[in-house]
């Protein structure tokens, strides 16, 4: 049986209609998005970083339908060619300029609910939808290959030069061949039967070993050519037993972050996690840290976003928290750091915000209509959030 909590969410169409963050496909004016006075659904703190609302697309059917839909999917960029690149629940994948206009989408049949995965040098686009179908297309939006998969997928994959790599919701991790998507080689867990949270980590390529956590509780690191098991842990001998033996959540449901030789993962009832990269020694574990739901890198600081706190802000040195924003509206995806040093995160129903990383003071905020529970996307000075209801903001990041 799966929890998900992230569909907690269900807006009739009857909703009032927002304006949109500026006009769609053209540049959103001063006056409506970036005063410091709250305007319209947008507003940002001039000169304190933050972003900017440049263009907002409406990409699903949303007032034909009775509900809402939670919208998983995050964005992904090929600065290269000037694009952008969104999937949604309707199944498709849509293709913009930076500018806004359209270049192409493509049907994938089901819904997509992950973050395509982009190579720089080809424009090739790579993404699975949620019947566990893995598509590749071409720069020019052509069907390169398609490849049936056992379970859904709901996380970017993972690219090299001639492999690609993709894990499903059963704990199944598939290396692909990037020519033709046969399959190379397959790692494989047992089924999980007790409750688990809907989702699933995703991997982290990084030193030759593919990172990777898993709904039991699990977190292995992989050799990315053979699928060999380098090593394994299981978080969940730190979870002590209920009265009556009530189920827990054991779920690693965090993408792996790593910082000089240190992986740092999260259980959702066990805590949070410092592994030694090389041979998966728990190195220490804050029992205070559950509920989490993702982690960000800067530089010595790990954000950290959780139901239960909202986001904080830790430094890995002293393990202090320097700072903590509780949730408003919702619970938080997870967070993005930009290289100015700005936090950007959705909330399920609620806006698109801006912190900054020093003090964890907002500095910008942008409205969807109906919450973010897709994890925004930043890459160099652009970025991206999909709304529930479908509604996909540009932004500009300062």
């Amino acid at each position: 049986m799966r929890i998900r909590f992230a569909i907690a969410l269900a807006v009739a169409a009857s909703l009032p209609a927002v304006p949109g963050c500026g006009a769609a496909g053209a540049p959103a004016s001063n006056a409506d998005n970036f005063g410091w006075v709250q305007q319209g659904d947008s507003y940002a703190r001039p000169g304190e970083g933050g972003f900017n609302v440049r263009w907002s697309k409406q990409l699903t059917d949303r007032w034909e339908a009775r509900y809402l839909p939670v919208e998983l999917s995050s964005a992904e960029f090929d600065v290269e060619r000037k694009r952008v690149f969104i999937g949604t629940s309707e199944g498709n994948m849509f293709a913009f300029e930076l500018s806004g206009r359209r270049l192409f989408f493509y049907d994938a049949g089901a819904q997509i609910e992950a973050k395509p995965a982009v190579d720089p040098a080809t424009g090739e686009v790579y993404f699975p939808s949620v019947d566990g179908n893995v598509h590749a297309l071409t720069v020019s939006g052509e069907r390169k290959w398609r490849t049936k998969l056992i379970g859904a997928v709901r996380t970017q994959p993972v690219i090299t030069a001639d492999a690609l790599y993709v894990v499903a919701e059963n704990d199944t991790i598939t290396a692909l061949a990037r020519d033709d998507g046969r399959i190379l080689w397959t790692y494989a867990k047992e089924p999980v039967e007790e409750i688990t949270i809907a989702g699933h980590a995703g991997m982290l390529l990084e030193d030759g070993r593919l990172f990777a956590a898993f709904t039991d509780g699990a977190v292995a690191a992989i050799n990315p050519a053979d699928g060999r098991l380098f090593w394994e842990i299981e978080t969940s001998l730190d979870v002590e037993l209920r009265p009556g033996n009530v189920p827990q959540f054991l779920d690693v449901d965090t993408t792996p972050v790593l910082r000089q030789g240190t992986l740092y993962v999260a259980s959702f009832t066990a805590g949070l996690y410092a592994l030694d990269a090389i041979s998966g020694t728990v190195q220490w574990r804050d029992a205070a840290f559950t509920g989490v739901t993702g982690l960000a890198m800067a530089g010595r600081m790990l954000v950290i976003s959780s139901a239960r706190r909202g986001l904080s802000l830790m430094d890995l040195r002293t393990r202090e928290v320097q700072w903590e924003k509780a949730p408003e509206r919702g619970a938080p995806t997870a967070p993005i750091v930009t290289e100015t040093g700005t936090v950007i995160y959705g909330e399920t129903r609620g806006s698109l915000l801006a912190l900054s990383l020093a003090d964890g003071r907002e500095i910008a905020r942008a409205e969807g209509g109906a919450g973010f529970s897709a994890t925004p996307a930043v890459l160099g000075g652009f970025g991206g959030a999909l709304s529930n209801g479908g509604r996909f903001l540009f932004l500009r990041v300062n």
